[in-house]
């Protein structure tokens, strides 16, 4: 291990800021303001902190702001982070400001004047060098939690509408189901229905990303199909005869026409993107086809036949909770990986794989 991995002393963490060093402390964050630099000494020991190492290349702080590491967080001074952890302090390297979130202030329904500075919010910063996976789990340790099973594709093949119900009960399990009855003044076939069923009371399953419409606003097109859906922008819509039992899914905006699979497969499908697009926890990379095809080998392919977007093809693969998306661009695969608890990443920090963004 290099000694940009030591764990330090507090003197040694201190000596980093310079001359005439202000210490700060507010909640778990400590902000060491020097000559030369203000160091950010985190409590890497407690996994409810509000201030978090998110991942191996992001650090979170949130409100409140000591007026001194206000002014520093706006600077270009250098900005170093440190971890408080058994045994001193682990060094986590340079720090840069990517972004932050301001709150304006208010007297009554009035905001201040242009001239007083609104309150800072949160800062995100990203480390200089990846943390590696050793010292990112000294950090910002890691809860082991009972994960959602596999038990849905056993049911699949047979009954798609029962499989995802019983993915969505698993996989959202910490948020109770409300009995509702989904009303519309059309007909409407019965997967569409059941899977009204299945979100109430979870907005999430209705897409985050791309969305399925609430059975209220569906209204029929002059050629009586019923739009159901879009993507996030409003690039396409997806549309459904209702007439049918199960019927094909169509685009309207995008290249492909129509979907593979019936709309009883495919709202299980659209729910499993949605995973890779907006879970608590997330990764995603850009890898060559045998590269994806190494990836892939651990997991249990979802049998169903590839969808047509986000790129052609598109297939699904899951881990106990954990959901992988992989879908083709030209000569490249995109991965995309989802789950609602962070140590169910732990199964893919495969050795040498190079992550564009991961959350484990």
């Amino acid at each position: 291990m290099s000694k940009r991995w030591l764990v330090m002393t507090e003197a040694e963490a201190l000596s980093f800021a310079g001359d005439h060093r202000q210490i700060l402390s507010v909640d778990d964050v400590t902000y060491v303001v020097g000559a030369t630099a203000m160091i950010i000494i985190i409590d890497g020991s407690d996994p409810r902190q509000a201030s978090v190492v998110q991942n191996f290349d992001r650090l979170v702080l949130r409100e409140p702001f000591p007026e001194p590491a206000h002014q520093r967080l706006v600077s270009a001074l250098r900005i170093i982070g440190f971890a408080r952890v058994d045994g001193g302090y682990a060094l986590m390297g340079e720090l840069r400001k990517i972004s932050s979130r301001s709150r304006a202030l208010e007297v009554g329904n009035k905001p201040y004047p242009h001239n007083i500075r609104p309150t800072l919010v949160s800062v995100e910063l990203a480390f200089a060098e990846r943390l590696p996976f050793d010292l990112l789990d000294q950090v910002r340790p890691t809860r082991q939690e009972p994960l959602p099973s596999l038990d849905w594709l056993h049911t699949l093949a047979l009954d798609p509408i029962t499989a995802l119900a019983d993915f969505v009960a698993d996989w959202y399990a910490d948020v109770p189901p409300v009995a509702d009855k989904a009303t519309s003044d059309h007909a409407l076939p019965d997967p569409l229905l059941a899977f009204y069923r299945v979100a109430a009371g979870r907005s999430e399953v209705l897409g985050q990303f791309n969305r399925i419409y609430p059975a209220d606003e569906l209204d029929p097109d002059p050629r009586g199909l019923v739009l159901f859906g879009s993507e996030n922008q409003g690039g396409f819509y997806m549309l459904i005869d209702p007439r049918e039992a199960d019927p094909t899914v169509h685009y309207d905006g995008l290249e492909a026409e129509r979907e593979r699979e019936p709309l009883s497969s495919f709202l299980l499908q659209f729910l499993l993107c949605e995973t890779g697009f907006s879970s608590p926890f997330t990764g995603y990379a850009v890898v060559t086809p045998q590269q994806a095809e190494h990836f892939v080998q651990p997991l249990q392919p979802v049998p169903l036949r590839p969808m047509r977007w986000t790129g052609d093809p598109t297939r699904h693969y899951v881990a106990p909770g954990l959901v992988v998306t992989t879908t083709t661009r030209d000569d490249t695969i995109e991965v995309y990986v989802g789950a609602r608890h962070r140590c169910a990443l732990r199964a893919l920090r495969y050795p040498g794989f190079r992550w564009d963004q991961f959350d484990g």
